[in-house]
């Protein structure tokens, strides 16, 4: 897998270096911020024991440079950081009290396109590496007397990917407002044990192209 995303993120950036050469300066820097929901998927858990927060606040920056390509065509190349909140869950036997956390964020590195049609709408899409940082926290506390029974943490990296698409509308030549799907594929290894899983993310994104 990470062969197969090394050899596609080459590919869009020799892409782009030749639409560079071919376009000359028909491009344009650009600053991407977004803020949306997370959702941890971790499938069904019912009967288990424990509750689960699977949802949460997540934030996202980009940086890039993006080239005309013609025909309403743009690509570009994205470099950035993203926080996609936290996965808490609890349990409550009526004698113990038990809550973890794990937290994701970390760096990306990819390429994007846009497609513009209908006058100021466009189409785009997104892909590349995600360096996930994790961290697991967790304690256990008596409910009665409240003391704090145990307390263990964990932290985590690895490298993943992220993908998405959106929609979007340019306000003016140098700014545009889109909503966006991203689905971040998470892995990160500690002490030899791997952890692998993805989060989808819904969010509201500004651009700002100079």
């Amino acid at each position: 897998m990470n062969k197969i995303l090394t050899v596609a993120l080459g590919a869009a950036l020799a892409a782009a270096s030749a639409s560079a050469a071919a376009a000359g300066s028909n491009g344009a820097f650009f600053v991407n911020a977004g803020v949306g929901q997370s959702q941890y998927h971790v499938g069904h858990t019912d009967g288990l024991g424990y509750k689960l927060e699977d949802k949460d606040t997540a934030v996202a920056a980009r940086f890039g440079y993006a080239w005309k390509l013609g025909n309403g065509f743009d690509l570009g190349v994205e470099g950035g950081y993203a926080d996609l909140g936290k996965l808490v869950a609890k349990a409550n036997d009526g004698v113990t009290f038990a809550k973890s956390d794990l937290s994701t964020k970390g760096w990306l590195l990819g390429g994007n396109g846009k497609y513009h049609f209908e006058k100021n709408w466009y189409l785009s899409a997104r892909a590349g590496w995600y360096h996930a940082e994790q961290k697991a926290r967790a304690f256990v506390v008596d409910v009665e007397s409240g003391e704090t029974l145990g307390y263990g943490s964990a932290d985590a990296d690895g490298d993943g990917w992220y993908g998405g698409v959106g929609v979007g509308y340019d306000f003016a030549p140098n700014f545009s407002m889109g909503l966006n799907y991203d689905n971040y594929h998470a892995k990160a290894e500690t002490d030899g044990v791997t952890d692998e899983g993805s989060v989808g993310v819904f969010s509201l994104s500004a651009e700002f192209r100079f």
